[in-house]
């Protein structure tokens, strides 16, 4: 939490150092998964991370410590969320959208987005009104940031619901070799 209170004050005072790097796909999960592996263990959770070897090698134009930001966020909300979900397991995967860019996505199987609130949960301090968030820590933060930091590497996040659980879809441009 303090990383993201620090790290949304640098933003709203326009400090925040965006540095971007091309990254191979495969590098980027593999930073994934020895971000989050502890922390889903401790949890309870299982993980599995989905990604063709042909979109592995594809490269992406981020700044690595937005991009883990962003996986460590998502998969923070997902832990937290979806606790008492069917499946106590985060998939986290990866594809071609089009030939123009890569989609990551973190999806858990918990009780999903109310309709309703879809839109309005990447707001800042924006936290639904419903048992399972009042029962839950946070600060509302969280997602904003996500939002923020994708946008500041011309990235585009999304959310949908699934039978069950939610997946947050977050789609960075993809690099063509020159």
């Amino acid at each position: 939490m303090i990383t993201n209170v620090l790290q949304l004050a640098r933003m709203t005072r326009n400090e925040l150092q965006i540095e971007l790097r091309s990254m191979p796909v495969s590098e980027l999960l593999d930073g994934i998964r020895s971000k989050v592996s502890s922390q889903l263990q401790q949890a309870g959770f299982s993980l599995t991370i989905d990604c063709t070897e042909d979109v592995g090698q594809c490269h992406v134009q981020i700044d690595p410590d937005s991009f883990m930001q962003i996986f460590i966020n998502l998969v923070d909300n997902a832990i937290k969320f979806s606790a008492t979900g069917v499946r106590r397991h985060i998939d986290i995967g990866c594809r071609r959208k089009g030939s123009e860019s890569i989609q990551f996505s973190v999806r858990d199987f918990g009780p999903g987005i109310p309709g309703d609130q879809i839109k309005k949960i990447f707001r800042l301090f924006y936290r639904s009104e419903n048992e399972l968030t009042r029962e839950t820590i946070g600060t509302g933060i969280g997602l904003a940031l996500v939002k923020q930091l994708a946008t500041a590497m011309a990235g585009q996040v999304d959310v949908i619901n699934r039978e069950p659980g939610a997946e947050f879809q977050i789609s960075f441009p993809v690099i063509h070799p020159v």
